[in-house]
């Protein structure tokens, strides 16, 4: 779908019509974005990874993109509710110019916090791969395959007993600039479990929360200062 917006960038919202990812689906997508031009990505609503029988295969959802001079692309989807027992491979990858933009965001629950679902079965794999004029900046990798996945998710060095975990990636000739704004504004909204780094014409931002709406909390608070002041998009305001 493509909303109605007043200005701005183009937006472009992803409807999955079967309502979830099911065991063996396979999905596929290719992003061009053409010099000078700019474009927002998100979805209709969160993504659900339901449980996969023994003999499925994993699913898997490839995105292939092209960001071309002086292009942006921002890549900010409602977050992945992954199901206990659920299997899924995922892979972005990105090819952009050394003047282009580039806005990564993955948030994951994982289990039905609400509904009380502890997650135990998991195969889980999640790549994002980066180019930047050809050359590999960026290859960003969530492994989780395991079939007691709770005491992993508890450990600090992994979770620290959260469920809903983000990463979010700006490549861009100003990401390093934003390092400051960033971190004043983690500061600003209080108590969180978030930290930012900056480096090679990279900020990247990780955090965890008890929730999926904490988590998306305090994102909402990061956005405008990665995307300069742009609106957010027409599916998050709400």
């Amino acid at each position: 779908m493509f909303p109605r917006v007043d200005k701005g960038a183009l937006e472009a919202v992803t409807v999955n019509i079967s309502g979830g990812i099911a065991g063996g689906d396979r999905i596929e997508g290719r992003i061009i974005c053409s010099p000078d031009t700019e474009l927002l990505v998100t979805s209709q609503a969160a993504e659900r990874v339901y449980r996969a029988r023994t003999a499925d295969k994993p699913s898997e959802i490839l995105t292939s993109c092209h960001i071309a001079t002086q292009a942006r692309l921002d890549w900010i989807p409602h977050g992945t509710i992954f199901f206990d027992g659920s299997q899924l491979r995922r892979h972005m990858t990105v090819e952009m110019e050394a003047s282009s933009s580039f806005l990564f965001l993955e948030s994951r629950m994982f289990g039905r916090i609400g509904s009380g679902e502890v997650m135990q079965v998991l195969n889980l794999r999640d790549r994002l791969t980066v180019r930047r004029d050809g050359r590999l900046i960026l290859e960003d990798l969530l492994r989780l395959e395991s079939s007691d996945v709770a005491p992993l998710l508890a450990q600090k060095a992994i979770a620290n007993d959260q469920f809903a975990v983000a990463t979010l990636v700006l490549v861009s000739p100003a990401a390093e600039g934003l390092l400051v704004p960033v971190r004043e504004k983690l500061e600003a909204v209080g108590p969180h479990e978030f930290a930012a780094s900056a480096w090679n014409g990279m900020l990247i931002i990780r955090g965890v929360a008890s929730s999926g709406w904490l988590l998306e909390k305090t994102i909402r608070q990061i956005l405008p200062v990665l995307r300069d002041g742009r609106p957010m998009p027409a599916t998050w305001r709400s």
